[in-house]
């Protein structure tokens, strides 16, 4: 893909003097040097994401609230989304993107040494958005209300998101609005060198890719392979590009007491999928959020109904195996951790609690075994959080 990346560069930067609609007034005293933490509200009367400063040794403290200009949709108390990739970084980590399910849009933040700075707020180019894919100057959004479909916006140097000519895509969910959401698609994202869309459709058990071409539009139809576990959640890539999914249905065959699974593919030239590790079961439940990082041979995953953390070790042909029996880390009953996120050089994991309204966080050490390094809060227990992001 030939897309430049000087546009984007410049505008996170903050090169152009681009106005700040709905700019919101941080609560804390601002970016820690080391890093921050981002999550999203999505409260259905004004969504917002909540930062905290990232430490060197990975723990968390409060920086800041910041309105989204755009509201949530708590539909329930855990997962309202059903999604993960609903709050996502640039790939320099000075761009912030954020759906709005229950306005129907999309806003940016550029993320600057004294908080967030709001930039734009748009029209998702659907209903219902609960994923977005950031590669380069290109954003594509994932919309699950009614028939659903994935929208493509350009990020202009002046501060704004602009939908792209020729670049939506029908999915033919034959949905509602709101959505069903145990129906619909989870996520959408870039594969790492930005040529290909991934949709993982966990009602369908159906992986779409998406080939993109050198003007940044998807294919007209996709490649769809059917996943070798049942519901493909979501997903994430190691370092090399394998595709590697939760696959919450766990193998499908009929046990007491399934449980989910993780498959890894690598993608084809022509898009189809080939099976890499088939259903690496986690033997935990409701394995529903992936994470991983350019910087490290492992993924992680939430299992909400475990309360737990599973860890994976990653080979260079993507084979998984899983590491401490599947529990690499355990929370008290009822903390429901959901999203998920790793720092890009793999140091550091950070999950959203759901049911408690904390951030968790750890470090990775060398062989994959996580160390705890504290909680933050500043979240309301059970109000329908969702998304985290990390840089």
């Amino acid at each position: 893909m030939f897309r430049s990346t000087m546009s984007i560069t410049a505008l996170s930067l903050g090169i152009f003097t681009a106005s700040a609609p709905g700019d919101a007034m941080a609560h804390g005293a601002g970016v820690h040097r080391h890093g921050q933490v981002f999550v999203m509200t999505n409260a259905g009367d004004g969504n917002a994401v909540v930062a905290y400063d990232r430490a060197a040794d990975g723990s968390l403290a409060y920086a800041g609230t910041y309105a989204t200009g755009g509201l949530g949709a708590p539909s329930r108390p855990i997962n309202p989304l059903g999604s993960q990739g609903s709050l996502v970084l640039s790939e320099d980590g000075k761009l912030l993107f954020a759906v709005n399910a229950g306005s129907n849009e999309v806003s940016m933040f550029r993320v600057g040494p004294h908080g967030l700075t709001l930039l734009d707020v748009v029209d998702s180019g659907g209903d219902f958005p609960v994923s977005v894919a950031s590669h380069g100057d290109l954003l594509y959004v994932l919309n699950v209300g009614g028939d659903g479909n994935i929208a493509g916006f350009e990020v202009e140097p002046c501060g704004e998101l602009v939908p792209m000519k020729g670049s939506v895509r029908d999915l033919g969910l034959g949905g509602t609005i709101p959505p069903s959401l145990g129906a619909t698609p989870g996520q959408i994202g870039f594969t790492p060198d930005g040529e290909v869309l991934v949709v993982a459709g966990k009602g369908s058990n159906q992986i779409h890719v998406f080939p993109v071409s050198g003007r940044g539009l998807p294919s007209n139809a996709p490649v769809t392979t059917i996943s070798r576990g049942l519901v493909p959640f979501d997903f994430a890539f190691d370092r090399r590009g394998h595709l590697i999914v939760a696959e919450v249905g766990g193998d499908g065959v009929p046990a007491t007491g399934d449980t989910s699974a993780v498959s890894s593919y690598g993608i084809r030239a022509d898009g189809s999928l080939a099976v890499i590790s088939d259903t690496v079961d986690t033997f935990q439940r409701a394995t529903c959020w992936i994470a991983s990082a350019p910087g490290s041979r492992y993924v992680f995953t939430a299992n909400t109904g475990s309360d737990t953390v599973s860890g994976l070790q990653v080979d260079a042909r993507g084979t998984l195996t899983l590491l401490d029996g599947g529990v690499s880390a355990s929370f008290p009953a009822g903390t429901a951790p959901i999203d998920l996120t790793m720092t890009r050089d793999g140091r550091f994991l950070y999950t959203l609690n759901a049911g408690t309204g904390t951030i968790a966080a750890f470090q990775v050490s060398r062989d994959g075994s996580l160390l705890p390094r504290g909680e933050a809060g500043e979240l309301v227990p059970g109000s329908g959080a969702q998304g985290i992001a990390v840089r």
